[in-house]
């Protein structure tokens, strides 16, 4: 019985005593929680400092991406071509491409070689034509056809036709599936269907010839599968030569120039031609040094730049008016790198003897400490492309002061980013503060538990005995006034 009233008088502190034992021991906890209060503080700010760091890093890599370009030659090499007749000749250009003027002159186009079946010999795609064999050769033929010359590292491709694919049908489907290097179509009209074959491949060594085995026993006659043989140096044609294959015959700048296909890409070192047409008149390709491509190159530079000074502004600034400084405010790691990077655009290059500075090429320092490109200077400074390439991309392993200012940034950014760089260094050191704040956390938790539970059992106690002082009171008073009740009678 005893058991069951202390248990009441701890799951109800105060009833009994007036005491509030839930209010005091919050209040009490209130002040013993300060110190995790600020430790959670500590842990978001470290937080928060990590974030910062990170969105600096993007920043820097950033900066990094845009000054690569810079210091590869091949960068101040990329040419642009432009064609006095886009539909009759067009250009593409790599760095390997010389500056300069080119006429060129097309006489014919590249072609593959097509033969067609007899119009009117067969009456639909299901028609029946034989069965045999039917063997592809690639080769180039001459202008009379007298004679065929196989294709270098080609072989003969025999292709069987049985009788379930003796059908026009299926014999096209058949030559398809050989990649014989000939390709098989059927042609529908009034007359019947024909069957076209055409080379996969423009070009003169792309042109064939088509022998038969027939099991008709006659494989050159116009019957059975022999209907579809094509030798003429052997004296068969019973298909009809449509188109013969033929190469591009142009010249460019006088000079006569052969392709199988119609598309130059060997023929000038850096330029590929891309001929539509024959002409009648030759046409004036022009290639000249894509100026543009390095000042755009630049403008992201610039552009990546600015954006890293803009995250370390805001990272380190001070709000005189709320009194209020920025999360990096005054931190070494921060205000190092905003120092090196303002060292480095004022600093001088001996990499190139007419532009020692970047304010030299244009690259102009503002007020607040962004980079803006001045056109004018820059186009003046591209009119020298010798020394702007050097200014921006000269490498000297030997002597730093000799390397162009791309190539200082892209060193710079390399030592911030490097796996023992500056900046996952100084990741790493927050990520380790913040798993030691977590840490002692845990344990200010743990420790706060054990305090809250010792608080709540010694003031039940209390209050335990609290009630049982004023049952005891009330009691003595009942009895004093039961005695003197008795003693009034």
């Amino acid at each position: 019985m005893a058991l069951s009233s202390a248990t009441a008088t701890i799951s109800s502190a105060g009833i009994g005593s007036g005491l509030d034992v839930n209010s005091i021991v919050t209040q009490l906890m209130a002040v013993e929680k300060q110190p995790l209060t600020k430790l959670q503080a500590a842990g978001a700010t470290m937080q928060t400092q990590l974030s910062a760091f990170g969105q600096l890093k993007s920043a820097v890599s950033a900066l990094k991406d845009a000054a690569a370009p810079l210091f590869k030659a091949e960068s101040y090499q990329l040419t642009n071509a432009a064609s006095s007749d886009p539909t009759g000749v067009s250009a593409g250009t790599t760095a390997k491409a010389v500056p300069g003027t080119y006429s060129i002159a097309v006489s014919a186009l590249a072609a593959g070689q097509s033969i067609v079946s007899t119009a009117g010999q067969f009456s639909a795609s299901t028609a029946v034509v034989g069965t045999g064999s039917i063997t592809i050769r690639l080769g180039g033929w001459n202008a009379g056809q007298t004679a065929f010359v196989p294709k270098a590292g080609s072989s003969d491709i025999t292709i069987p036709v049985g009788a379930s694919a003796n059908t026009l049908a299926g014999i096209r489907d058949a030559i398809n599936a050989a990649n014989a290097g000939v390709s098989a179509t059927l042609v529908t009209d009034s007359s019947g269907t024909r069957i076209a074959l055409s080379s996969a491949a423009t070009g003169i060594e792309n042109g064939f010839k088509i022998s038969v085995a027939d099991d008709d026993g006659n494989a050159t006659d116009a019957a059975g599968l022999s209907a579809l043989a094509f030798d003429p140096q052997a004296g068969v044609t019973n298909l009809t030569l449509a188109q013969p294959a033929a190469n591009t015959l142009a010249t460019i700048n006088g000079i006569a120039v052969s392709a199988t296909s119609n598309s130059l890409g060997d023929v000038v070192d850096g330029m590929t031609f891309s001929i539509n047409k024959v002409t009648t008149s030759p046409v004036t390709v022009t290639v000249s040094r894509n100026t543009e491509a390095i000042k755009d190159g630049v403008n992201r530079f610039i552009a990546a730049y600015n954006q890293l000074i803009q995250v370390l502004s805001e990272a380190t600034k001070y709000d005189p008016a709320t009194k209020q400084a920025a999360l990096l405010q005054g931190d070494n790691t921060t205000v190092g790198i905003q120092n090196q990077l303002h060292g480095l655009v004022s600093q001088n290059s001996a990499a190139s003897s007419a532009f020692q500075t970047l304010s030299s090429i244009g690259v102009q320092l503002q007020k607040d400490g962004s980079l803006k490109l001045d056109d004018t200077k820059f186009a003046a400074a591209v009119k020298n492309l010798p020394e702007l390439t050097k200014a921006l991309s000269n490498v000297d392993p030997s002597t730093p002061a000799n390397n162009g200012f791309a190539k200082r940034f892209a060193a710079w950014t390399d030592n911030l980013l490097n796996t023992d760089g500056t900046l996952p260094g100084k990741t790493k050191s927050i990520q380790a503060r913040i798993a030691a704040n977590q840490k002692d956390q845990e344990r200010m938790n743990d420790r706060l538990a054990q305090v809250e539970q010792r608080m709540r059992a010694q003031y039940s106690a209390l209050d335990t005995a609290m009630a049982k002082a004023n049952a005891l009171s009330k009691y003595v008073t009942q009895q004093i006034t039961t005695w003197n009740k008795s003693k009034d009678e």
